[in-house]
């Protein structure tokens, strides 16, 4: 904010009326009054200033207006998320001119209906949304049109003369040419085919164009990382060399890019871990073209069988990934740790290793167990070591009150088609087990590390819950059997860790682990030093996955000046400058997350659709007043059961979560077992049906 602005800002926080003359400001203002007017106009784009009537102004926060960005479900209902963290806005189904993901301006009324403020759209400060992807269809006077796929887009859209009309069934992306207004649908032209429709393929390319995340990468990218030379080409005579260390990497088995790697040995007080981290500051230096597009994408999204990579493949699976049998440029970290899991030293250095082994999470399960031979008796005993010290860690991590929730994820398996075979749950071995307590050692150790040198960087922050929350689960737990006390600020870590531990093993565990994950907070970047409420760490960062999180990258420049401070170019920004960044990369992580859980979600419901008919056992995970949820038992996917679709009429009992009938004792609960019929797939809504079927 210039200092002009700052001038506009607190005049009008000062004043005594809401709105203010601009002549006035102009007589006291440092500055022209084309300045002054240039200086509001930039305000009014951010959403601080509103102009009211004739030559006045204010300050939207003063007048019962908000900024903040449009949300619409699938269903058509819409709420506005304000900029300044708040409950949500109501906006109903009236968002013109504003589409899904646009920045507006809201007028607030001052009611409450439902728990929720409504309010009507004023303006669209920023329109987020540049292409829509559906299918182009004939309306009845025969002129083609665009339906998105996304029922949240909210418009049927106009194609230009120009555009060009693709073959039927078929999935497009169009470039948006006019943006909706009050009376007019968005006019928009056809430019990319994205594949067939109802194909997992056509959806992940969907799903990329529709939220704005690209796929390939310029020119101008590629060309840049094509001149980048390999570790064998490059000056390592300032890096400690390990390539005689017997070091190697444990990753999924599809895994594409491998950018941390261990080793360890045994010491009188516990043992030496050493994690090595792809060192990708080298390669990807700040301001290149290939920063600014790593910057941009801010992270990798992963999909079935596919990934939208941050860096370009040449740095991600060729130059910067710990593959073995080759040298490779790292930082590493050497981690001494204690018997208890307490780690008692650390150092830092830029290395050169040469990984050994890549070994799978099955392949290093099956020799701990015993059960293969083939890795050499160094690895073996290696192995051995890693586990011993990882259950350190891990008793250590967990006396402190560290939140140790265990959710299975989905496993999507694909046919030769490249479509959705078989969706089970993911295992979870020791060996995963092993590398995320290393990992989360190490990134504890380098936050310390870079506190203890006043670096700026950033770290990675879980706030505690809010009150709203705690009581909320508080109240659910109750029903459960667990008791939390409702006092959010009382509510520590180790608290929740202990309503996770009570419930480990029986029945409700899972119930117990989602309610508890839904009442927390999102974890997110900033250079501001905050808990991390899950870990229940004071000091946390992100510093072990530069390949595919820019984050870590930030991190790993910020120690890197630490380790030489005469190599000016990984000379990080102050945190001022750093408070943007988080808050990006922040916004990316969320959308890539959204992301990867839309296309699971079409890969359900792609496979539920040959199953429509079909009858299935399944738990009860979520009772709400509209109907419940249900995951099946054989196949990991969750349907719903609306109200509607039962055969007898129920109550939402809120105060125990549970559908109680009107006419009888019968009473739907989480946790129940249950047999259901598939009734609905719909791809495009995302809709996957169920209904009850009783025993008869």
């Amino acid at each position: 904010m210039s200092e002009l602005e700052r001038y506009v800002v607190r005049s009008l926080t000062r004043a005594k009326r809401k709105h203010f003359l601009i002549d006035k400001l102009a007589a006291k203002a440092p500055g022209s009054r084309d300045e002054l007017e240039a200086s509001i106009d930039s305000l009014v784009r951010a959403g601080t200033v509103l102009r009211t009537r004739k030559g006045r102004i204010a300050l939207t926060d003063r007048i019962g207006v908000i900024t903040g960005t449009v949300q619409v479900g699938r269903r058509g209902r819409a709420v506005v998320i304000p900029d300044e963290p708040d409950a949500p806005i109501s906006i109903g189904r009236g968002v013109r001119p504003a589409m899904h993901g646009d920045r507006v301006l809201v007028d607030v009324d001052p009611y409450r209906r439902r728990g929720l403020y409504s309010g009507k759209i004023r303006e669209v400060l920023e329109r987020r949304c540049e292409t829509l992807v559906g299918r182009v269809v004939s309306r009845g006077d025969g002129a083609p049109v665009l339906v998105p796929t996304d029922s949240r887009s909210g418009y049927v859209a106009t194609l230009t003369a120009d555009s060009p009309v693709p073959e039927p069934d078929r999935i497009v992306a169009a470039h948006i040419i006019e943006y909706p207004t009050s009376y007019r649908d968005p006019v928009v032209r056809v430019e990319h085919d994205l594949g067939r429709a109802g194909t997992l393929e056509a959806e992940i390319e969907s799903v990329c164009r529709s939220r704005g995340i690209s796929v390939g990468f310029s020119p101008a990218v590629e060309q840049e990382c094509e001149q980048m030379l390999p570790a064998e080409h490059t000056d390592t005579s300032g890096r400690t060399d390990l390539t005689d260390t017997l070091t190697f990497t444990i990753d999924p088995e599809d895994a594409r890019d491998h950018d941390d790697a261990v080793s360890i040995t045994a010491t009188e007080r516990g043992w030496r871990a050493i994690i090595s981290i792809a060192d990708v500051s080298h390669y990807v230096r700040p301001g290149t073209a290939t920063d600014l597009e790593a910057y941009d994408r801010a992270t990798s999204v992963y999909f079935p069988g596919r990934c939208v990579p941050m860096l370009p493949e040449r740095i991600s699976s060729e130059l910067a990934s710990l593959v073995p049998g080759q040298d490779r440029l790292a930082v590493s970290a050497f981690l001494d740790i204690a018997g208890d899991g307490s780690v008692i030293d650390c150092s830092f250095a830029r290395t050169v290793i040469r990984s050994a082994y890549r070994l799978t999470y099955e392949q290093a399960q099956s020799t701990l167990d015993g059960e293969s031979s083939e890795l050499s008796e160094d690895t073996r005993e290696a192995l051995a070591c890693l586990s011993k010290c990882a259950r350190a860690l891990t008793r250590r991590r967990l006396a402190r009150g560290s939140i140790d929730l265990d959710l299975p994820e989905p496993r999507i398996e694909l046919d030769a088609d490249g479509e959705p075979a078989r969706i089970v749950r993911r295992s979870r071995l020791d060996t995963h087990r092993i590398i995320e307590e290393l990992m989360i050692a190490t990134n504890e150790a380098v936050a310390r590390f870079l506190e203890a040198h006043d670096s700026a960087f950033l770290y990675r922050i879980h706030e505690r819950p809010d009150e709203e929350s705690v009581v909320s689960l508080a109240t659910r737990l109750s029903l459960l059997g667990h008791r939390l006390e409702r006092d959010g600020a009382k509510l520590t870590p180790r608290v929740l860790a202990d309503v996770v531990e009570s419930a480990r093993g029986s029945t409700e565990e899972r119930v117990v682990n989602m309610m508890v994950l839904r009442s927390m907070k999102q974890a997110r970047y900033s250079p501001a030093r905050e808990i991390h409420f899950g870990l229940a760490s004071s000091a946390y960062a992100h510093f072990t996955s530069p390949i595919r999180r820019y984050p870590d990258l930030v991190v790993h420049r910020a120690l890197c000046a630490v380790i030489d401070a005469s190599e000016t170019h990984t000379r990080p920004p102050g945190s001022g400058a750093l408070v943007p960044v988080g808050d990006h990369c922040s916004e990316r992580e969320r959308r890539a997350m959204d992301a990867e859980r839309d296309i699971d979600r079409a890969a359900s419901i792609l496979l539920m659709q040959g199953r429509v008919g079909e009858t299935f056992d399944g738990e009860v995970t979520a009772v709400e007043r509209y109907g419940f949820r249900v995951e099946l038992t054989s196949i990991f996917v969750e349907g719903f059961v609306p109200v509607s679709r039962l055969d007898e009429y129920y109550d939402f009992v809120s105060e125990r979560m549970e559908l109680q009938s009107r006419t009888s004792s019968d009473a739907i609960r989480i946790g129940d077992r249950i047999r259901v019929r598939v009734d609905a797939a719909d791809l495009p809504e995302r809709r996957l049906e169920f209904s009850r079927v009783r025993d008869t």
